[in-house]
């Protein structure tokens, strides 16, 4: 029997086992009348009613499922609020950036229901976020994963036959792709890098390097969570440090590919005003892209890798379906999470919003269209980390780069700063 057979049959045998564990508590809930269930996310509601609709689940006479939009922010005010007044969602949508603030509103699944082997061959590696000591507080749902979007015609234009593929080949392309006229003023960008302020996924790009690079940024050491910023791994010069260093260079002006400062505008705009050839984007981001210079040229590729770590990774936002603690039927809520993270439903749901299904299964069968294939892939290679607060760790990441590129700091002061930092959130 093939791997690939084996990986299958372990991802059937996942779902069979958390079934049979739910059936009986689901049956004993359903037996007094039918069950309403409400779910709140940051899916349009739009896409989730249009899948949910078409779906088995909305011919499920027991239940009732009612899908409420809310901003990302909205989610994680008013989560704590519904909770504490009795009224909050059944099941809601995490990421892995607010898993950690909402970890303790949310129901664990246990292992004896799930085992971990079951759920690590069912779902990416970047699900592992989810597990805990107690079991498994999300079931993972999509990917958004990010990628490398790239001007075909300023590419053609320079003689580059393809976009990059490694970190080290963007100093030869640096030198034809970025531009300055007489003053000495950037007129064309290879890559918007090196700052925090103008670009808008500063955080999650430098996270990206620091994962590449072998920093798992925020880690657990037996049962306690550890920053590992200023942790070297027995290297002469540690990952963060390398990372961040790589990450600022593009800020120097005397630099011969010095690409970036912070009087541009906007990273995403300076791409499609056809000014940028590169930008490192989610790949939810495509839509935006097409509706915001629909004569650009635009082609997707893999994030560049580093050719030493020998890791082959991108920085991605997972999606997962978690049980709330306020939930007065727990057993239908998590009968109706495994049906949402099903084959079929994470199939449409994906196809309908352009994001890859965080299921291997699916994610083996690539599709034919050019871009989601891309994105496929980057799935497959996405990491993150437990974020303790989405916001103030923003603010952290982007004084790292800021206080070197102005510098105010060298890059281990930096990182040391962030690093307690980081480690005050934590506690």
């Amino acid at each position: 029997m093939s791997k690939f057979q084996l990986v299958l049959l372990g991802a059937f045998g996942f779902f069979i086992v958390i079934a049979v564990a739910v059936f009986a508590i689901y049956r004993g809930e359903s037996s007094a009348g039918r069950v309403s269930l409400t779910i709140w996310g940051d899916i349009s509601s739009y896409d989730f009613n249009q899948i949910l609709n078409n779906s088995s689940l909305a011919q499920d006479k027991n239940t009732s499922i009612t899908y409420v939009e809310k901003s990302s922010n909205a989610i994680q005010s008013e989560f704590t609020e519904s909770l504490a007044e009795g009224s909050g969602p059944d099941l809601v949508l995490v990421t892995q950036e607010n898993f950690w603030k909402q970890k303790g509103k949310l129901v664990a699944i246990p292992y004896s229901n799930i085992s971990e082997r079951d759920f690590k061959q069912t779902f990416v590696e970047e699900g592992e976020l989810f597990l805990g000591s107690s079991g498994v507080y999300a079931l993972p749902l999509l990917v958004d994963p990010i990628v490398l979007y790239y001007n075909r015609d300023l590419l053609s234009a320079a003689g580059f036959a393809r976009p990059l593929a490694y970190w080290d080949e963007i100093y030869a392309a640096g030198t034809k792709l970025s531009k300055k006229d007489a003053a000495g003023n950037l007129t064309q960008s290879v890559m918007a890098l090196g700052e925090a302020r103008n670009i808008s996924h500063a955080k999650e790009i430098l996270s990206m390097l620091l994962l590449q690079a072998g920093t798992p940024i925020i880690d657990f050491v037996g049962q306690d969570l550890r920053v590992e910023l200023n942790n070297n791994f027995n290297l002469p010069v540690s990952p963060a440090e390398s990372a961040l260093n790589f990450y600022t260079q593009f800020s120097n002006p005397t630099k011969n590919f010095y690409s970036w400062n912070r009087s541009l505008v906007e990273a995403q705009t300076h791409f499609t005003s056809g000014t940028s050839a590169y930008y490192l984007g989610f790949a939810s981001e495509l839509r935006a892209l097409r509706n915001k210079n629909p004569t650009l040229n635009l082609g997707v590729a893999l994030a560049p890798q580093s050719r030493v770590s020998g890791k082959i990774i991108t920085f991605g936002r997972l999606t997962g379906v978690a049980v709330s603690r306020g939930s007065k039927t727990p057993g239908a809520a998590y009968a109706v999470a495994t049906r949402l993270v099903g084959k079929d439903f994470v199939k449409s749901l994906s196809e309908a919003i352009g994001l890859a299904p965080a299921r291997r299964d699916l994610l083996s069968a690539k599709p034919s269209d050019a871009n989601m294939s891309v994105f496929y892939d980057a799935a497959l290679q996405a990491r993150g980390w437990l974020d303790p607060d989405l916001e103030a760790t923003r603010k952290i990441f982007n004084e790292i780069m800021e206080s070197v590129t102005s510098g105010r700091a060298r890059t281990t002061e930096a990182l040391s700063k962030a690093n307690g930092e980081l480690n005050a959130l934590i506690k």
